[in-house]
């Protein structure tokens, strides 16, 4: 929420409280199982001695310089699945229809901090993974910014 807008002076709200309640609701919602929580993995960024702009060596032969594995990271959040039936949600292709469902992760600016880039996340007992598709537009909240993340799942093969 901002400060003022449109000459209008928004209410003083106890973010600190705010942020306490909506994290103890999160983790009601969250599994038991620390490893059935949401986990976000990241690519490997890896650079050259000789690479262009893009990152990229200017002779594929070469062996990176350096190389950065990150580990996954768990962030406290909020999560929507959704699975679509029949058209609805669906991608047409030349192949068929396909439809993937659908992850909306909800959290705190704290926490999106943590996971900003990532590629894909996992949650709960199954292998499969939803891929990071794109950020919804920020909302704020009483002197902080909650942010949703919309995932899609990679299809079967």
């Amino acid at each position: 929420m901002a400060e003022s807008a449109g000459g209008f002076d928004g209410p003083i709200l106890p973010v600190d409280t705010i942020k306490e309640n909506l994290r103890a609701a999160m983790v009601m919602g969250f599994p038991v199982n620390e490893d059935e929580q949401p986990s976000f993995y990241f690519d490997s960024t890896y650079t050259y001695t000789y690479q262009d702009s893009a990152g990229n060596p200017f002779d594929w032969s070469a062996s990176p310089a350096t190389g950065i594995s990150p580990g996954p990271v768990q962030v406290l959040c909020a999560y929507e699945f959704s699975a679509p039936l029949g058209r609805q949600g669906a991608h047409e292709t030349a192949a068929g229809q396909f439809n993937p469902t659908t992850l909306v992760i909800t959290m705190l600016d704290d926490e999106f901090e943590s996971v900003q880039g990532f590629r894909y996340c996992t949650v709960g007992p199954s292998d499969e993974k939803w891929y990071f598709r794109f950020y919804q537009p920020a909302i704020g909240l009483g002197g902080m910014t909650v942010y949703q993340i919309t995932c899609t799942a990679e299809e079967p093969s």
